[in-house]
């Protein structure tokens, strides 16, 4: 069981695994094998989880139940494990080795180190009825993807035990390989119109090399395109010497705070080096953001800080965020 300050707090993401059909597993090799075999998968899953900054609660059978505070995370885990037990040599006279996992994301109940509520319920519901080694997530994960929700197949409504009302799921696709999966979200197909507003924002940003940045609002009904011309600006941004940095604001009643400064501190921090970041932020051993203090006793060099959920360069002891932060 974690220690309370270990598990995470309000909106997370909830990812539950299960071996699929572990009793023909038993059958098939003996319990002693069959057991062998559930252990490495646990021990697969259970790494995959830490290195993709989630809590695993507790182990259950012959799964597991993580949280995590970002859903983009939780995503990029449970593939990189369905892609980890494909890549797994197949063991002779064993039927094949498969997982199936299930994600929501909403607000948990914490208690002693466990987590509970109608979010945990849900997302084990989901990971129930995901097909053999596949992956199952709800409408509230797709919801809080921002543009990597592109990549998820609708599979419609369906009736989830013990809950009333029908729910919206949708499959995420396991490409083979990180390469693939990165391509997949890098290289659309050519943008066809919106030669004017492309050609504006393109204007603003050579304004904005010249020193007179602004702010641009794009607005319009779903589906319309709005992702898509953001994306094709950013490209152009890149060759002009301009860093992009993406930050995902959620439609849910409770959203995480910060989150799109968390998002742009996380990928700020992966780009540049620990000293450059640090010195990107610390003055005089705080951090500042203009005027106002982010981030107050900023570890030495060689560990980490947290802000809001975002893991930064920085000893392991986290930093405090003021009330005032910005």
């Amino acid at each position: 069981m974690n220690a309370p300050s270990d598990v995470p707090e309000g909106t997370v993401t909830m990812l539950f695994t299960d071996l699929v059909d572990s009793t023909r597993l038993n059958q098939s090799l003996g319990d002693e094998a069959a057991r062998r075999i559930g252990r490495e998968i646990d021990a697969i899953a259970r790494s995959i989880v830490s290195e993709h900054r989630g809590v695993l609660i507790k182990e259950m059978g012959d799964g597991l139940m993580a949280a995590f505070t970002s859903a983009r995370r939780a995503i990029s885990a449970a593939r990189e494990m369905q892609r980890a037990i494909g890549r797994r040599p197949a063991t002779p006279g064993s039927p094949p080795i498969q997982m199936r996992v299930g994600l929501h994301t909403g607000e948990v109940i914490t208690e002693d180190g466990d987590l509970h509520g109608e979010t945990v319920i849900i997302a084990k519901r989901i990971e129930s009825i995901a097909p053999p080694g596949g992956i199952l997530a709800s409408e509230t994960v797709y919801g809080v993807l921002g543009t990597a929700r592109d990549e998820l197949i609708d599979q419609g409504v369906t009736e989830l035990k013990g809950i009333d009302a029908g729910w919206r799921v949708y499959l995420v696709p396991v490409p083979e390989d990180e390469a693939a999966e990165a391509a997949a979200d890098h290289a659309p197909t050519p943008l066809v119109g919106r030669r004017s507003e492309r050609s504006r924002l393109v204007s603003m940003l050579d304004e904005a090399v010249a020193g007179r940045g602004g702010m641009v609002l794009i607005g319009g009904p779903a589906g319309l395109g709005k992702s898509r011309l953001a994306r094709e600006v950013a490209a152009e941004a890149e060759p002009r010497g301009m860093s992009v940095l993406v930050g995902h604001c959620v439609d849910m009643d409770s959203p995480p705070p910060y989150q799109p400064s968390v998002d742009h501190l996380e990928q700020a921090a992966r780009r540049a080096s620990p000293g450059g970041f640090r010195a990107a932020l610390v003055v005089d051993g705080v951090a500042h953001s203009g005027d106002k203090i982010l981030i107050a006793g900023v570890p030495p060099a060689g560990g980490s800080f947290s802000f809001g959920g975002a893991y930064c360069p920085g000893s392991r002891a986290d930093a405090t965020a003021l009330p005032d932060a910005k």
